[in-house]
């Protein structure tokens, strides 16, 4: 069931079978009058994040409906981590809705009285929260190529500096913001085995209550933003549902060693400290394209302001591709390459192109772009002597020249489930 709430969607409502068909409906607000039709897809996410990378959409696209089906079977072993999200697209603009999981379904008076549990929890714990972020790992998606066992696929190396022991090659989703509450201090325990080890200590751990949206799970990573200490979620234990909906968590977090690659991960937007983290490279041309192509941070998303999106899709068109498509766009699945921006607005993956020219366009469905700048990538230019001018490696399209510019962010909605 979905608890949040982000205009024009009022609620996104998940009838959920493990085997068998799940129904996914939804509701968009009264005073929402733009003009149709409405195309609506169907998505399906393991992480819970609204910009999370791993969405897919899942049967045909739904026009001036409210309701689509699943029928694949996605779960196994003991945990529902299963998410939908639904996608508006109107002649006018694309909305995303906030997430929904599989845990049960709320009326509309369970529904509202849940929001008010919230609030008062937030009210609670205004003076006592300590600021962080979320990270979720990777559960699925391209494998690591320097640490997977290539007969076995098993991990081989947990401090792999490529994709932090996940075992895929890009290795978290974005961050997200996260307050806990209730902060214990810390717990240190030591063991002493006289056979074999001897003296042994473990991880220091504390525990603390969270809002339980977005879900939370295992082996999920939050970063302390005052100390930038990593803390694994080692248990989550629920201590406030109403009809089986989880609403309030209680968790125990256990302290990363610092020696851990995960405190190479950009989080907060400043560069790591440690240069253990490389992003990944795909694809087969032969001059390396990403956020630092033609000066540090050249090509990173940022809004208006200045501040750095995080969750976008950075899609690379040919620029003859891009020009046939005009005055629209080109469809999406038509580009050569792509990447997403990390909570920096840096690409998470840099790309291999070819020299030529190339138009790239930054997009968040639903809250920034489509925004696009033009790109010609050349060859390394050999410098000749110490007084050479070297050409530069960006340069705007002759014919066009597009700035990378966001829509302003947009101020709260009345409606947004968290502006309580």
């Amino acid at each position: 069931m979905s608890q949040q709430r982000i205009f024009p969607f009022r609620r996104v409502s998940v009838d959920h079978m493990v085997r068998g068909v799940t129904r996914v409906w939804w509701q968009l607000e009264p005073d929402f009058k733009q003009p149709g039709p409405y195309v609506f897809h169907l998505q399906f996410g393991k992480t819970g994040l609204r910009n999370a990378n791993d969405w897919v959409n899942i049967g045909p696209p739904v026009t001036n409906g409210f309701l689509a089906y699943d029928p694949g079977w996605h779960d196994a072993g003991y945990d529902l981590v299963s998410h939908y999200r639904v996608t508006l697209t109107t002649p006018a603009e694309t909305y995303v809705s906030q997430p929904s999981s599989c845990f049960g379904e709320l009326n509309e008076h369970d529904w509202a009285l849940s929001r008010e549990i919230i609030r008062k929890e937030q009210v609670r714990n205004k003076l006592v929260a300590t600021p962080g972020y979320l990270v979720k790992p990777m559960r699925f998606g391209e494998p690591c190529p320097r640490c997977r066992d290539q007969l076995t696929q098993e991990v081989t190396d947990s401090d792999c500096p490529v994709c932090q022991g996940t075992g895929f090659r890009v290795g978290y989703h974005p961050p997200l913001e996260m307050q806990c509450w209730d902060l214990s201090p810390q717990t240190i325990t030591e063991k002493v085995d006289e056979q074999v080890k001897g003296t042994t200590r473990d991880n220091p751990y504390v525990t603390a209550r969270v809002i339980g949206f977005p879900a939370l799970n295992k082996n999920d990573i939050w970063v302390n933003a005052a100390s930038d200490e990593r803390w694994l979620v080692e248990s989550i234990q629920i201590i406030a549902a109403l009809r089986n909906v989880p609403i309030v968590y209680n968790v125990q977090l256990g302290l990363m060693p610092f020696s851990s690659p995960i405190y190479a991960l950009d989080v907060t937007g400043a560069p790591a400290e440690t240069p253990v983290y490389k992003h990944p490279i795909v694809g087969a041309g032969s001059v390396l394209v990403d956020h630092n192509y033609g000066g540090a941070d050249a090509l990173a998303y940022h809004n208006g302001a200045g501040c750095p999106i995080e969750g976008a899709t950075v899609y690379v068109f040919t620029a003859a591709a891009y020009a046939a498509a005009q005055p629209g766009f080109p469809a999406r699945a038509a580009a050569i390459a792509r990447s997403n921006t990390a909570g920096s607005g840096r690409w998470d993956t840099g790309l291999q192109l070819n020299p030529g020219n190339y138009i790239l366009l930054f997009e968040r469905v639903g809250d920034y772009g489509p925004d696009v700048q033009a790109v010609t990538v050349t060859a390394p230019v050999a410098i000749m002597s110490s007084s050479a001018d070297v050409a530069p490696v960006l340069k705007p399209s002759p014919s066009r020249n597009i700035p990378v510019q966001t829509k302003p962010a947009k101020a709260a909605d009345k409606n947004d489930f968290w502006a309580i």
